[in-house]
């Protein structure tokens, strides 16, 4: 495996931590800010990023396929007195015309689309010639990881968007830049991140419950003990892309 691809999908303890302290708006403000642009949201979920937007691009989409998060997503902007253009719709039919977006993001969504390949053209298609994708993916790496994935292991999922991503440089997109970086995440106990797990996705219920001494263990062996907080560290990768 390439060392540069390889790291891309699995750095090592050391590689994470060299890496940066940082957080996803710090880095879309540096690459995608841009007071005139028209910019979109793929699976925005609530909206919270989609709505961080607003202060960076003159006009900003957003789209998911939950009717739930959409209401969320509109009801926030609507009390934070913003005007952010909020859709039910999927990744794969967007329902603007070709070259409509200056900037196109999927942020910690591409591993969600149920098909990356066709999400990312569907992407291309509304972005226009010069536009930017900004891609925030978390890595199947670092404690964080390891301590959690018995209940939500998306190592599989990240793995095939990272290709999909890859498979699109070349293919009327440049890769302009990529960005590995972590960020800190604590919890008070086990039962917090529990709770936390179970609210994102009711699914998740039934993983804690097949082995419940196994998934604290796994969970709380992995953690640093910092002021009576479990502490880890989440490995995050921003990729930019230029349409040709």
């Amino acid at each position: 495996m390439e060392d540069a691809f390889r790291r891309a999908l699995l750095p090592s303890e050391d590689e994470i931590r060299a890496m940066p302290l940082g957080a996803n708006t710090k880095f879309a403000a540096e690459l995608i800010g841009n007071a005139n642009a028209r910019a979109l949201d793929i699976g925005c979920g609530e909206g919270k990023f989609t709505r961080g937007l607003k202060a960076l691009c003159k006009e900003v989409a957003g789209v998911d396929i939950k009717e739930r998060s959409i209401d969320k997503a509109k009801a926030a902007a609507q009390a934070e007195g913003l005007d952010v253009d909020f859709r039910i719709a999927s990744g794969q039919d967007l329902p603007w015309s070709d070259g409509h977006f200056d900037v196109v993001v999927f942020s910690n969504s591409l591993h969600h689309m149920p098909d990356t390949a066709a999400a990312l053209k569907e992407a291309g298609r509304v972005l226009k010639s010069g536009g930017l994708l900004y891609v925030m993916e978390p890595v199947a790496s670092g404690n964080y990881h390891e301590a959690t994935k018995l209940v939500n292991d998306e190592t599989e999922v990240r793995t095939d968007a990272l290709h999909a991503l890859r498979k699109l440089a070349g293919n009327c997109f440049e890769h302009a830049r990529e960005i590995m970086y972590r960020s800190t995440r604590s919890f008070e106990n086990f039962d917090e991140w529990k709770a936390d797990q179970i609210d994102r996705d009711e699914k998740r219920r039934a993983k804690f419950d097949a082995d419940p001494k196994k998934v604290r263990s796994t969970f709380e062996g992995h953690a640093r003990k910092e002021d009576g907080k479990l502490v880890f560290d989440q490995v995050f990768r921003v990729d930019l892309l230029r349409k040709f």
